[in-house]
């Protein structure tokens, strides 16, 4: 990946499907538009991941709602530090092929899936991020679910557009978000944890 900092606001893709500008950036600054992609359906990849890390609680949360074409997955990842207990269970989605309607941007816009198993929504409301989950089948019928808000939102993230050698319109457009404040509250197995935000953190992992 060439060492180079766009700073200018542009699309992210030329009439052509390839990147205008590859490079790294300290925002979301390049626009990106699924219709702008040359690709299958089955091809385009778009998802959302959030972990919450609380070290009150000596846990980590991650949720990951993904659209990857030929199949979607929507992702609950419990960690227990103390214990050394990790759990994740999936809901698979096939063919969405862009169904799921991801948002074209990290700083606006709602995630939503929601079955008869599995409901996750990441919303915006203000500066903040709501993040919410329920899941009563969770690792067998101990069951999940959270409330959580995320504030402070640093400035500057680390963005990267990066082309592929051997296919010109193939790209990877990510950002992560990392060091926001969480607060709100986690349940599992009929255990509330509450999360303080002077002390838990969270990142999303933001991938198009």
């Amino acid at each position: 990946m060439r060492n180079h900092e766009v700073t200018n606001p542009h699309k992210l893709l030329d009439e052509n499907g390839k990147l205008i500008e590859p490079g790294w950036s300290r925002t979301l600054i390049q626009e990106y538009s699924r219709n702008d992609i040359k690709k299958r359906k089955t091809r385009i990849k778009e998802w959302d991941y959030y972990y919450i890390m609380s070290n009150k609680n000596k846990l980590c949360l991650c949720l990951t709602v993904s659209d990857l074409g030929y199949l979607g997955m929507h992702s609950v990842s419990l960690v227990d530090l103390k214990s050394a207990m990790e759990k994740t269970d999936s809901i698979i989605v096939p063919f969405p092929m862009g169904s799921t309607k991801m948002p074209p941007s990290s700083k606006e816009g709602n995630v939503v899936f929601k079955n008869n198993k599995l409901g996750m929504e990441f919303l915006h409301f203000g500066k903040k991020r709501i993040l919410r989950m329920n899941y009563p089948s969770f690792n067998g019928s101990k069951g999940i679910r959270c409330y959580i808000t995320l504030s402070e939102e640093p400035e500057d993230s680390m963005v990267i557009a990066t082309p592929w050698d051997n296919d010109e319109t193939a790209f990877y457009y990510n950002q992560k978000i990392n060091c926001m404040r969480a607060s709100g509250r986690i349940e599992y197995d009929g255990v509330t944890f509450e999360l303080d935000p002077e002390q838990d953190f969270a990142g999303l992992d933001w991938g198009r």
